[in-house]
């Protein structure tokens, strides 16, 4: 991976949906599609098993293999543990989704750890903004879907604070999504793009964004 900052962003299409990887300097665009896998383990609505393969090259080419270690559980129960491997199944890294009961200052985390190099740890949302949310935000959004509803009109609505910045032990940021924009932008380099494509496609299932087939673009 090249030095400067990368730009990751989920495309959704009438198959499987894109990831495509644009550096600000560098060698061109990277793309690639996320395939679930019908015979992955785990097959509930938290279960997630998909391929990560070139675009062009079908869906038996993978590149990497995003495997369910442990499906999520209720809200403060068990995470979610997701084993992203290569083609011979050795390691990449793993993927944690923990998500806090519902509350105030209880924010949902995404962990990722490498084989090699720092684990990071995200949280959905800075606080300033939820602290702003639970008082205006959650009222402005119950009433924008009330309305919707009658409207018959299909808006999402007034959504929740979205923004993940991952950090490390230090509190470097590394890796950040941003919930307008709807990009993940890596801000250091040395990072395997499988690992950051397994990442996007494992968040934008669990927080589709607007243009996403409804429940999110893995179904399983």
């Amino acid at each position: 991976m090249s030095q400067g900052q990368v730009t990751y962003q989920m495309q959704y299409a009438a198959s499987a949906p894109l990831v495509v990887r644009s550096p600000e300097q560098g060698r061109g665009d990277f793309v690639v599609r996320l395939h679930p896998d019908a015979e992955g383990p785990a097959r509930d609505r938290s279960g997630r098993a998909f391929h990560i393969v070139p675009e062009g090259y079908g869906e038996h080419a993978p590149l990497a293999r995003v495997v369910t270690e442990q499906t999520l559980a209720r809200p403060g129960g068990r995470p979610a543990v997701y084993r992203v491997e290569d083609p011979y199944g050795t390691p990449i890294g793993r993927i944690t989704l923990r998500r806090r009961p519902f509350g105030f200052g209880r924010r949902t985390r995404w962990t990722v750890e490498p084989v090699t190099g720092p684990a990071l740890r995200g949280y959905r949302g800075r606080l300033v903004w939820w602290v702003l949310w639970w008082p205006f935000g959650l009222p402005l959004s119950l009433t924008w879907a009330i309305t919707s509803i009658f409207a018959d009109d299909g808006d999402g609505g007034f959504r929740s604070p979205r923004r993940v910045i991952w950090r490390d032990g230090s509190g470097r940021a590394h890796v950040v999504f941003r919930g307008m924009a709807e990009d993940y932008r890596v801000l250091t380099g040395g990072w395997d793009p499988r690992l950051i494509t397994a990442l996007v496609g494992l968040h934008q299932s669990f927080d589709p964004n607007e243009a996403a087939p409804t429940g999110g673009w893995h179904k399983g």
